[in-house]
């Protein structure tokens, strides 16, 4: 099934909705929540924590992509339970050395919170369009899906170095177009 069709599904109310969604997209949203995670089973909980969010969703939304949307719930369903995993532990993981370091450029500690993330988050967007494909193609593996810079550097066919300066220029050309769009 195509995106529309599942769609029409969730608006029809049709519980064949989640089905089709799972054969569409599990293995991408367990995908991204297990790097998240790294726990199988908190994984498959916040896919399925995904699924009835969707179902809440849909309607009133209806999104253009339906992968979009629903990686995007997943990833933040995902970090609110690592969150809530590395304050119970109180430690840190990758993923929260990702937000660090994202956290650099902007100098702020709530990138993920209020009015201020959706302002950064459409320039972020608005810069990575002026970047080179394998730029933004690197960023966006580390802090969107939080593959770590040795699996970038597989994916990549590169070194795990040649990610890191790639990542820190990135960041840094980053860091001088929000100051250029007074959000810094």
């Amino acid at each position: 099934m195509n995106d529309e069709q599942i769609i029409n599904l969730f608006w029809a109310r049709d519980e064949k909705a989640i089905t089709e969604t799972d054969r569409s997209y599990g293995s991408l949203c367990r995908g991204l929540s297990q790097r998240i995670l790294k726990n199988s089973e908190d994984a498959e909980e916040c896919v399925n924590d995904s699924y009835l969010r969707l179902w809440q969703r849909l309607p009133p939304d209806r999104p253009d992509s339906l992968g979009g949307f629903l990686t995007r719930i997943v990833r933040n369903v995902s970090l609110d339970r690592l969150r809530q995993n590395d304050s119970l532990k109180r430690g840190g993981s990758a993923v929260t050395v990702s937000l660090d370091e994202l956290e650099q450029v902007t100098g702020r500690s709530d990138v993920e919170s209020g009015v201020m993330a959706a302002e950064l988050g459409a320039a972020v967007d608005r810069f990575l369009r002026t970047q080179s494909q394998e730029a933004r193609s690197i960023f966006l593996r580390r802090y969107y899906y939080f593959d770590t810079r040795t699996e970038i550097a597989e994916r990549y066919d590169i070194s795990a170095a040649q990610v890191s300066v790639i990542l820190s220029r990135t960041r840094k050309r980053l860091h001088n177009f929000l100051k250029e769009e007074g959000l810094l």
